[in-house]
């Protein structure tokens, strides 16, 4: 099998880089989605049902925004308000993967692109990591970086200088090959038809 994670760092150890990205990442400004190849209302039902399934101690609603892509209308688009936790930006990509068979689709993306006075930072893009298999953590890139974020503990752990190029989230191996393309979110007005959904969430 290839591996992926040719010269690892020691756990919880990151690279010693001048380069590397602080964490908590700052997306501010940033426009932020989750994306899915499933049909619109079954992203939206998940959408909802994801309010019931976190504990929140301060909760804020977030209206999302939902639309089928004309360039592949099998994918649906799940445009955030704004940048929520990492946890949920993560967790709630995930769970668009749904709880049982016939729900959610296979191949679910999370993508936040940079606005003009950022471009040069690029967009965080973030896809499970299909050989995990308690399916709890999701591989990511941003600014030249790749992690791995394991949901449930919240942890993030830095692997290494591009070990992931972009191409890795879009025309992975296997069955999570995706053929998605970030240009189809370049121009949102031509996207018609958008359902909101608002939930409650942590904020």
């Amino acid at each position: 099998m290839f591996n992926l994670f040719q010269k690892k760092p020691a756990a919880n150890q990151p690279p010693a880089s001048h380069k590397q990205p602080n964490y908590p990442f700052d997306l501010n400004g940033y426009t932020c989605f989750s994306l899915i190849n499933c049909p619109l209302e079954q992203a939206v039902q998940l959408l909802k049902e994801y309010e019931g399934l976190c504990a929140i101690e301060h909760p804020e609603k977030f209206t999302f925004s939902a639309a089928a892509l004309p360039d592949a209308p099998q994918w649906t688009a799940v445009r955030w308000p704004r940048p929520g936790r990492f946890y949920d930006l993560m967790n709630l990509t995930m769970w668009l993967m749904g709880y049982r068979a016939g729900l959610g689709g296979e191949n679910p993306i999370f993508a936040a692109l940079p606005p003009a006075k950022r471009a040069v930072e690029g967009p965080l893009l973030a896809r499970p990591d299909y050989d995990n298999q308690f399916g709890d953590s999701m591989l990511g890139y941003w600014q030249g970086w790749s992690f791995s974020y394991t949901i449930p503990g919240e942890t993030l752990r830095w692997i290494g200088e591009d070990v992931f190029p972009q191409e890795y989230f879009f025309n992975g191996r296997g069955y999570s090959s995706t053929g998605f393309q970030l240009v189809w979110l370049e121009r949102l007005e031509r996207i018609p038809g958008w359902t909101e959904c608002s939930i409650e969430m942590e904020r």
